[in-house]
């Protein structure tokens, strides 16, 4: 039977920043709970097992430069796999390499060498990965600021270098084809790029709000527990209970936590659709990241998944994921143009694939143009309401999300006075 005896914090939603938030009140023995609607911890982070494959919803990384993340997740537990740094672009009917001569210094030559862009696009892309990570990483936010897709051009980057290479690159990141995303964001993103690794737990993506919850003892975390409505401090459920708490927390989506705030507050999202296939060998086996620096065809990116992670498929087998961004092919007849876009990459080998899983996610990631980002830490309260935290609330990543979380922790515990 559920405790409903008054709460000194309740938090509705089991995902990132939910999870975040209390693992931070856990530690200072404040009594709370978190109510989550679905059977499993995560929100947008969740990983299926199927057939013995871990496919993520929708292709994912983690930046383990994120500053949250440092602070609140063991890296050794996570079993990381990192990426090869840089990308393998598809251009001109060959794959070439690009990867990042401040970390893989043997790589010069071949990546001054590369087709994509020109000598002076790589010089400035390593100049620009220089400039990103001085000073503090507050100041990016100070930055001027402006669409991506016009601040590239600013930089001196050729046209064919941003088709080629930047486009899908941050597109595939920020799943805006358009770049319409704030410039700050790019320097941001670059930033934890060129800090740190991107890598896959060897368990899948789940396995970091896995960890977050593991910290949370067991009897304050309630599953399938879905909120209707809140009043005052009072949480009623879908069943016809409620509960009561001296503050509150809403951990959900933006357009969840619009609801219950009963405000209007309108969120643009970002879609992608991910197709995950089986092979016997993977084609390139490679751990760099695939870019399509096509203008034809609708696939963005692809990742041998297995090869990265081998973790992610049985003994013998490959998985590749494929990411397709905005595209005007409905997302159940995506299969055939994938595929015909696959077989000019690989040839016949292609038609041994098998789909195992399509996974459309209309509700991605919040927009983050310049307007959605005029002030990208948001505050999380406002007078007389809940306190509010979600990526939604920050920078749409990982690294928001668990920021976010921690500092609806930090505004819970001053409304609570003293604790611990």
């Amino acid at each position: 039977m559920r405790d409903n005896r008054k709460k000194e914090v309740i938090i509705i939603g089991g995902g990132l920043a939910g999870l975040a938030c209390g693992v931070q009140l856990a530690k200072r023995g404040v009594d709370f709970e978190i109510l989550e609607a679905t059977d499993r911890v995560g929100g947008r982070v969740r990983t299926d097992i199927v057939d013995g494959y871990r496919l993520d919803h929708g292709f994912q990384v983690f930046l383990t430069a994120y500053p949250a993340a440092q602070q609140l997740l063991d890296y050794d537990r996570l079993q990381l796999r990192p990426l090869e740094p840089g990308a393998l672009v598809r251009c001109g009917d060959q794959f070439s390499s690009l990867l990042d001569p401040r970390r893989r210094p043997a790589s010069i030559l071949a990546s001054a060498l590369s087709p994509v862009g020109s000598l002076a696009d790589k010089l400035r892309m390593a100049r620009l990965s220089r400039d990103v990570c001085r000073g503090e990483l507050d100041e990016i936010w100070e930055h001027v600021a402006q669409p991506t897709r016009y601040r590239l051009p600013g930089l001196n980057f050729s046209d064919r270098f941003i088709e080629q290479f930047l486009q899908p690159l941050l597109g595939g990141i920020f799943l805006d084809p358009e770049l319409q995303t704030s410039s700050r964001m790019m320097e941001f993103v670059l930033r934890m790029f060129a800090q740190g690794d991107a890598a896959v737990p060897a368990q899948g993506m789940q396995a970091i709000p896995q960890q977050l919850a593991e910290r949370i003892p067991a009897d304050r975390l309630q599953l399938e527990s879905t909120v209707s409505e809140i009043e005052g401090t009072t949480v009623r459920m879908t069943d016809g209970s409620q509960r009561s708490a001296d503050q509150i927390v809403i951990a959900t989506e933006g357009p969840a936590a619009a609801r219950l705030l009963k405000i209007d507050e309108n969120i643009p999202w970002q879609q992608v659709s991910c197709l995950y296939f089986t092979a016997d060998e993977a084609p390139l086996q490679t751990k760099q990241m695939i870019l399509s620096g096509e203008t034809s065809g609708p696939i963005n990116n692809l990742c041998e998944l297995s090869t990265v992670a081998p973790e992610y498929a049985p003994a013998g087998k490959t998985l590749i994921s494929v990411s397709v961004l905005k595209s005007d092919v409905p997302a159940m007849e995506l299969h055939e143009p994938v595929v015909k876009q696959l077989r000019s990459w690989f040839g016949e080998q292609v038609d041994t694939w098998s789909l195992l899983r399509t996974f459309h996610i209309p509700f991605a990631l919040p927009e983050q143009s310049i307007d959605r980002m005029q002030t990208v830490i948001k505050p999380v309260q406002r007078a007389g309401m809940p306190i509010v935290c979600g990526d939604h609330r920050e920078t749409a990543s990982i690294q928001g999300a668990l920021s976010s979380g921690i500092r609806a922790a930090e505004a819970a515990l001053g409304g609570l006075g003293d604790v611990g």
